[in-house]
């Protein structure tokens, strides 16, 4: 479903080069971001905390879960529920383990997707979730990710978004965290921006030691800051999942050659009836046809493809979305908590 846009709905050209600067280095100064604008810093800093406060933009740590043994990734996947998406949304908002989530007009009603920590009882997590609904609950468990949502990156000077990292085919080795790089890379991953004084006083160390683990974290590939701005501020109307079973001798071969088209924001292998699941973004309905029946068309090995139009997003990396616009209140993810198995 096409999101309404007006032309107070984009950004003007500062705004843009500011979300690019920060979406590729979050934590940059605002002089640093100043100059390469030529303006003051204190524009930069007006204009981005003016956009941050109006929920229009929020910049988290992005990254790897699995690295990290966070828990385990799962599609649920929703259907039957028109009569009890208010109730269900709701209840989806609160949960936790919830990362993101979106309302969808197709054959799926709802999508969510979920990080269990070691221990979940899963079965009475979806069963809490849809009691007392119509809702017909169906879980992928995600294999693999192909290329994440938190590094598309919205076009500055040319009609296609970018990728900011490379896509990976293979899993990245798990890594173990202290007790004071969990706390920061959770505060990080609620506001990228957090000051090195807040995270020093969580940690009871020094702003030098903060800084020092963020290097760290960040050296060893576990962290590093994006920008989430919502793909309707910059003329992107029509955002999409795609549930596609692929014979598994072309799977590799599809997964890589989709991961690198511009309309790609996230892509999965995943268990079930659909092997391989994406989240695609493009301008218009007419844009959506033609990827369905060109792009979809030239891809070898698809046997079906099931389109879900989103119609709300209501959550993206553990932030809330009111009316697309991002929460600025609220707590900071846990990671020690999610490495403590469920009783």
């Amino acid at each position: 479903m096409n999101q309404r846009t007006t032309p107070s709905t984009f950004l003007d050209p500062i705004d843009r080069t500011i979300i690019d600067i920060l979406h590729r280095d979050g934590r940059a100064p605002w002089s640093r971001v100043a100059e390469q604008l030529d303006v003051s810093a204190a524009t930069v800093r007006r204009r981005y905390e003016a956009m941050h406060s109006t929920g229009t933009i929020r910049v988290v740590g992005a990254t790897d879960v699995a690295r990290l043994g966070m828990g385990m990734p799962v599609f649920l996947r929703l259907s039957n529920a028109h009569a009890d998406l208010p109730e269900l949304v709701s209840r989806l908002r609160t949960r936790p383990e919830v990362r993101f989530f979106a309302t969808l007009l197709g054959s799926v009603d709802i999508t969510a997707e979920m990080v269990l920590p070691e221990g979940t009882d899963y079965g009475r997590l979806v069963g809490e979730i849809t009691e007392g609904t119509s809702a017909t609950a169906e879980s992928l468990l995600i294999t693999h990710a192909f290329a994440s949502g938190q590094d598309w990156a919205p076009p500055r000077e040319s009609a296609d978004p970018t990728r900011l990292a490379p896509i990976e085919t293979e899993p990245a080795p798990h890594i173990d965290l202290t007790d004071s790089e969990a706390k920061v890379l959770g505060m990080l991953m609620h506001d990228g921006r957090t000051g090195l004084g807040a995270l020093a006083t969580a940690i009871s160390k020094s702003e030098n030691t903060a800084a020092r683990i963020i290097d760290q974290l960040h050296r060893s590939g576990v962290l590093d800051f994006r920008i989430l701005v919502e793909p309707v501020h910059y003329g992107f109307t029509t955002e999409f999942f795609l549930w596609l079973e692929v014979e598994p001798r072309f799977l590799m071969e599809t997964a890589s050659t989709l991961a690198e088209h511009p309309a790609t924001k996230y892509l999965t292998a995943t268990t079930g009836r659909s092997n391989l699941v994406g989240q695609f973004i493009v301008r218009d309905r007419a844009e959506l046809f033609r990827f369905s029946t060109q792009v979809l068309a030239s891809m070898p090995g698809i046997r079906t493809a099931d389109i879900c139009v989103q119609t709300a997003v209501h959550k993206r990396v553990w932030t809330t979305l009111e009316n697309g616009r991002y929460a600025t209140d609220g707590q900071p993810l846990d990671p020690l908590e999610y490495l403590q198995p469920r009783r």
